[in-house]
């Protein structure tokens, strides 16, 4: 609440008249008018008497609040996700400016924002003209992350800074978040804390905490073997990095991944490869995956995540980042005159 409303709120809950105001404070009845309508501002010699008579501190007429709760974090990530879906990614950025201007120590709030900015930035903004404008401005804020005070907040904004160094190709930065990152524990607590849950009956709490391990374990296990894939390939094994490809895709399956996670390596073996036939037959798997929503709670694994908007909607949204990548990447280069590849594209354009 701005500070005009807290003097015109809290004068009404006294029963004051702005004439009652000026009078008690030596000022004009204009004067007061102008500040509850945000035109001035009470002088600062005025403050501590103004905030006397209206029965409250400083700091609640001032407006001033050390940090955001964890709710009024995940409410304001929830309004700025909804600001780029109705207006577009700038519509979010200002929001996130505006706050982080507010809270500019405030660490958790800028490292969510970022995040949030990030997954907005794949389905809404890769594509834009201003998509350089905004990567930049996502970085900005991983950065700042990185260096506030909460460890755990630093940590999580380090790991995504040295991914983000790393595809941008500054690697003595990208090796300088690794350096800063910590070794992981042997000692997992998550596992503790879901047989306590366990022992406790509260059988949801525990279903959901190691279903989300079981999805982070998976992220990562894709992680490892698609980095094999690439070593395979440039280790002059392309065999094997099309059979790294083979067995993640039967993992994923098992596993009740989206059909789309499970392609994402045999494509970039084959991209790798320059295989212009194999990579095409692996692009036209990946968009009908794409376009076909993972009913994630229908798998015995995944019961208990809740499945947040609707998987139609995000499947419609993928796709245009998706056929960017494909006309702008680098790496697809050697399909741009492949008859079929385009045909593809136009295809899932429609």
């Amino acid at each position: 609440m701005a500070m005009n409303a807290v003097i015109r709120e809290k004068r009404k809950e006294l029963g004051l008249t702005q004439e009652k105001v000026a009078e008690y404070l030596g000022v004009s009845a204009p004067a007061v008018n102008k500040w509850e309508k945000g035109i001035t501002c009470p002088d600062v010699s005025l403050l501590p008497a103004l905030a006397r008579l209206l029965k409250t501190d400083l700091n609640t007429l001032l407006c001033f609040k050390e940090e955001l709760t964890e709710q009024e974090i995940a409410g304001f990530c929830v309004e700025v996700a909804e600001a780029v879906r109705a207006d577009g990614m700038s519509a979010g950025i200002r929001l996130v400016r505006e706050k982080v201007q507010e809270y500019p120590a405030c660490g958790p709030l800028i490292h969510r924002a970022a995040m949030v900015l990030d997954g907005a930035w794949f389905i809404n903004g890769s594509c834009s003209e201003e998509r350089e404008e905004y990567a930049e401005e996502i970085l900005s804020l991983y950065e700042r992350a990185a260096e506030c005070g909460d460890e755990k907040v630093a940590t999580g904004a380090r790991f995504m800074l040295a991914s983000k160094y790393m595809v941008r190709m500054e690697y003595e930065k990208s090796q300088k978040m690794l350096d800063l990152l910590p070794e992981r524990n042997h000692m997992d607590k998550r596992q503790i804390q879901a047989n306590l849950y366990i022992r406790q009956e509260k059988l949801d709490e525990a279903a959901r905490l190691m279903e989300q391990t079981l999805i982070t374990r998976l992220n990562e296990l894709e992680g490892v073997l698609l980095s094999l894939a690439e070593i395979a390939v440039k280790e002059g094994r392309p065999e094997d990095a099309t059979d790294i490809g083979e067995r993640w895709k039967a993992v994923a399956e098992q596993m009740g991944l989206w059909n789309y996670n499970g392609l994402v390596i045999a494509l970039q073996a084959a991209l790798d490869r320059e295989d212009e036939a194999q990579s095409v037959r692996m692009i036209k798997e990946l968009l009908k995956a794409a376009v076909t929503p993972w009913e994630m709670n229908n798998s015995p694994l995944f019961r208990h995540i809740p499945v947040k908007g609707v998987p139609e909607t995000y499947t419609k949204q993928i796709i245009p980042p998706i056929l960017y990548e494909f006309e702008n990447s680098s790496k697809y280069d050697f399909l741009q005159s492949n008859e079929e590849f385009r045909q593809l594209i136009e295809q899932y354009r429609k």
